[in-house]
């Protein structure tokens, strides 16, 4: 199926870029030790204090849980999401959910454009995105519009949304306000 390979490409790229991250902060790390883990704590302990306060980067509704779930039509396959996906309308903005600094903006054939932002230890992933406002190295601000959704070949706009400490991907749930 394309939207399984296009995902399993989606979740290459974010691992490859997580990676990365660690290696870069690591090497920043040893050069300035002090002030790049400073740095990074108090960008951690900000965004950890605003667990179930961040707003949904857009209108909608949930329309795929995290996690693992039984598929919607085939009673005997189920499907695992590293984060969530939010219907919402066409030509909806997408914003970041907390400021950061994008790390890599990458078109994945299937999905649209993805657009990933770190925290310090964190990384908030925006993909399905039809128009992208930012670009790699550039800071962003809370609520700052980062790109327009994609209407996808189902006639659907949804946004596939993530939040991952490091590699480790998290429940967007537990993190959005309700």
């Amino acid at each position: 199926e394309a939207t399984k390979k296009a995902v399993a490409r989606l979740e290459k790229l974010i691992a490859e870029i997580v990676k990365e991250e660690l290696e870069r902060a690591e090497r920043e790390a040893r050069a300035t030790r002090k002030v790049s883990n400073e740095a990074i704590s108090l960008t951690n302990a900000s965004f950890e204090a605003n667990r179930k306060k961040f707003a949904y980067p857009v209108n909608g509704f949930i329309s795929q849980r995290f996690g693992r779930q039984k598929h919607p039509v085939l009673p005997k396959v189920e499907t695992y999401n590293d984060g969530i996906n939010i219907q919402t309308s066409e030509g909806e903005k997408v914003k970041a959910i907390f400021l950061g600094e994008v790390r890599r903006v990458a078109f994945i054939p299937g999905i649209g454009t993805s657009v990933i932002i770190n925290h310090g230890e964190y990384y908030t992933v925006y993909a399905g995105l039809r128009e992208v406002y930012v670009k790699a190295g550039q800071k962003v601000e809370t609520s700052q519009e980062i790109g327009e959704i994609l209407v996808n070949g189902e006639g659907k706009s949804e946004l596939r949304f993530q939040i991952r400490k490091k590699i480790v991907a998290l429940n967007p749930e537990d993190w959005l306000r309700n």
